[in-house]
Parts: structure tokens; sequence; C-alpha cells
């Protein structure tokens, strides 16, 4: 008989703060935009001798991330020296949390495809430090320190995991959740993000755990997903085929979509663990936490809750609109100069969504503010232009600085709603239309609404899209 394999898995999330300064001294956290090694000093370069202090605002940033992860705060966590030797780290050590975390036991609430839901808990979250980078080229490798002792939090996943699409929304959600606090920009492509992956097989039913292959190298959240299925299915082939398992990291070949072996993977005693002498004991007061609860802006939870009670949207709808902090504020902005939030979040949806996937930009950097889409809406509410035309002006919009009503005056858009007018384009249309008048009057019930449909849309057509539907439509039903 066939052995059925449960796959078990735990992430492991690096998540660069958006401090101003380091996290043990006072040099700009802005190490991307500046000369390499510049941002420097005998802190972060681990010089002999100096000696760190932790920066409040990391604190206070990782409390936030702990709340919106559903964590338990400890009042009091202490700092470790994680040794190792490589040239990026200046200290020949990492400093970081092993002991006490300052958060612990949170969870996060997935929701799959197939309606399955699943929570998936969260062990621990520590505060430490980020290496310098190495840069390769051929023979040579260069090293830029400006990112060493940039402030990170790890977040690390109990093994709840058990197939590439839960790892896949947790590490959405847990995404969505943080960029909501506002504390990091979480994005994998700037490298604020970084994900890696504990991946064993286990036969269904049996509860002690497999081998765990660490894998590295995971540039996208699709990465993790393919890799996750192809490591599952190598453990899986290399078991049944009477190999073993080892414990080691591999890299993920996304070119050619397979892992491959790293090194053998270091257990907790290869690193020499042991506390950090020059930090002291963290302490996060009741008060601090109770303080930073009552700055903790609305999560997606709740604005996707008050999106369908307060705009009367769909919760499918209400989600894609909540998904990223900023295209919700962008239709909350827009929805109230329109005056319509259905529409508003319709045309956000189709039109806005269209755009920014196939210029591969975010709302932040989109050419129509919400202002100009709200008036655009508000426009075809009025009565001042079609749904057709609207969808012209919003074209015209994305290169043009004009407002949508001067648009539309200038461009001689506005609709018609002159009756005289369009009665005399409704009976030309009737006229050279004998054969749709006929099949109108022959058809039964229900096929006489599609025929009407197409005697609109001549009439339409003849508007140049600037008639008045509700106008043509009552004239055509009426004439015939």
């Amino acid at each position: 008989m066939a052995i059925e394999w449960e796959s078990v898995i735990g992430l492991e999330v690096h998540l660069q703060l958006k401090t101003g300064t380091k996290v043990w001294c006072g040099c700009s956290a802005d190490y991307d935009n500046s000369a390499p090694n510049t941002h420097t000093c005998p802190i972060c370069l681990g010089h002999p001798g100096a000696l760190p202090k932790l920066n409040r605002k990391v604190a206070e940033y990782g409390v936030k991330a702990a709340l919106a992860l559903n964590c338990r705060i400890n009042n009091e966590s202490r700092f470790d020296r994680k040794n190792y030797f490589y040239p990026d780290l200046t200290k020949g050590y990492q400093i970081t949390q092993f002991d006490v975390p300052y958060a612990e036991e949170g969870h996060i609430d997935v929701k799959l495809n197939s309606g399955k839901e699943s929570r998936i808990g969260i062990t621990r979250i520590q505060i430490e430090e980020d290496t310098g980078k190495s840069i390769h080229a051929g023979e040579e490798s260069f090293i830029n320190y400006n990112r060493a002792s940039m402030p990170l939090i790890e977040i690390i996943s109990d093994p709840d995991i058990r197939s590439s699409e839960e790892a896949y929304e947790y590490l959405n959600l847990l995404k969505t959740s943080v960029k909501y606090t506002g504390i990091s920009d979480v994005s994998m492509e700037l490298g604020s993000l970084r994900c890696d992956a504990n991946i064993s097989v286990r036969p269904k039913g049996e509860e002690k755990y497999g081998t765990r292959v660490e894998v590295k190298n995971l540039n996208s959240f699709k990465a993790v997903a393919r890799a996750i299925d192809y490591e599952i299915g190598r453990q899986i082939e290399e078991i049944e085929n009477g190999g073993t398992i080892h414990q080691e990291t591999r890299l993920w070949d996304d070119e050619s979509q397979v892992t491959r072996l790293m090194r053998s993977k270091e257990e907790a005693m290869d690193y020499r663990y042991f506390p950090e002498p020059d930090l002291g004991v963290l302490y996060i007061s009741d008060e601090l936490i109770d303080n930073i609860k009552k700055e903790m802006p609305e999560s997606k939870i709740e604005k996707v809750k008050r999106f369908i009670e307060d705009y009367g949207l769909s919760e499918y709808d209400s989600n894609i609109l909540c998904d990223e902090i900023e295209l919700g504020n962008y239709f909350e902005t827009a929805a109230k100069i329109s005056g319509n939030s259905k529409t508003t979040a319709n045309w956000i949806i189709t039109e806005v969504l269209r755009v920014l996937k196939d210029s591969q930009k975010s709302i932040e950097e989109f050419e129509i503010s919400p202002e100009d889409l709200g008036e655009i809406v508000k426009l075809i509410g009025n009565g001042s232009i079609s749904g057709k035309i609207a969808k012209k002006v919003f074209e015209i919009k994305l290169t043009d600085k004009r407002s949508p009503e001067e648009i539309v005056k200038a461009e001689g858009l506005a609709q018609v709603a002159d009756e005289g007018a369009i009665e005399a384009m409704v009976d030309e249309v009737l006229a050279n239309n004998g054969k749709l008048v006929e099949d109108y009057h022959n058809a039964d019930e229900g096929r006489k609404p599609r025929v009407l449909k197409g005697l609109i849309g001549q009439v339409m057509k003849a508007s140049r899209g600037k008639a008045n539907p509700q106008m043509v439509t009552d004239l055509l039903t009426k004439k015939l």
C-alpha cells in the first residue's frame, strides 16, 4: 500500500524596520541611496570598545508588529550573541535574541481558495541586526557596510503550514498586516522582507517530524511556493527510493526551478550563543504597550468590515480594495468626491488596477489622483457624461493635467440630454433598421430586451456615445 505523505513547513521572515537610524547607533538607515561605506561608525563596524545602545524606535516598532500579529509581548527580554564568521558580519557575531525574545505565541488566520480556514501559529518575534552587503563580480568580491546593523525583526512561524498555498497566503497576510502599521516597506524587491522556508515530510498521521531542510534565496512569494512544492517532491522521491534526507541548507535556483545544496545545516550549538554583555535587559512596560495599542492604525480585517458596513460593498470587492492600505485610502478619497461608493469601487477594480498592472506601477505612482477619479464618477452620476465617454476622459486624464470637467468641455464630450436631438436620432435609427424593429415586435418577452439593446447601441453609435442612455431607452421603448 502506497504511503500517503504530509508536508510540514515553517517560515522564517526577516523584516527591516523603517527607522531613521540603525539599531545600535545613530548612523542613517538610508543605506541604499548613498555611496558605499559612508553610513558607518565604530559601533556598526564592530571596532573594539565601541558599545551598542538600542534605538528606542526599534522597540516601539517591534511592539506594533507583535500587536498586528496577535503576539504576547514579554515585559522583559534579553539580547544574545550569535557567533559566526563571514566578511559582511563586521563584529564576527550578530546581536539577536535567543533565550528570551520580546514577543511570542502569535498567529495568523488564513483562508484558502477551497474555503478551508486554518490558524498558523507564530512561535516568536525577535529583534536583531542586519549584515553588510556582499557584491560579487567575477573573481572579486566587494562589501558595502552601509546595511550593517540595520534594524530587523525575525518572525518565526510554528511548523503548522501544510502546503505551498497555505505558505503563500500566510506570507501575504503577514505582509499586509505589517504594512498597515507603517513600520516597514515589506518589499522583497527592496530587500526589506526576506524569507527562508524549513520543509520536511512524514507519513500522514505520524506525530514525529521528518528531517527538515532549510531553503534560502527566495526572492518572491511565488518562488517560496514553487520551492516548497519542488522540495516536497524531492524529499518524497528520495525516501521512496531508499535514500535519506539530511539536515542541510539548500538554495532555490529560480531559473532551473530546483533547489541545490549549499551547506550542511548548523545547529544552535554551532553558533555558541551567549548573553550579550554590552546590552542590559529590554524592559517593555504595560504602559508603553497600552499607549502603542491606542496609536495602532486600523487593520485590514477591520477596514474590510467597515467597507462592507459603511459603503455597502461586497466582501470580495472590499478585500481587493483593502489589500494595500494605500489603495483603500485612494478609494475612500475618491468615493467621498463621487458620492457613489459602489461605482467608484468598480472603476478602481476594473480600470485603475488594469492600468497599474499594465504599467507595473503602485497606486502611489498612479497618474490620476483619487479626487479626479471621484470627479469622473460624479460626472457620470449627474448625467454630464455617459459611462462610455467617462472611459475616454479616463484615458485622456492619464497624460493630461486638466481636470475631468475641463477635458469634457474642451473636447466636446458633454452628454446630449436634449430630448428633441435624441428623438431625431431615435427616429433615424428606427427608420434605417426595419429588420430589428420587426424582430422586436415578433420576439417573445425573454428576447425583447436583447433586441432593444441592439437598437440602443445603434443610437449611441450615432451620437458617438454622448446621448443620455436612459433617455434613449425611454424614447425607443415608447416609440416601439
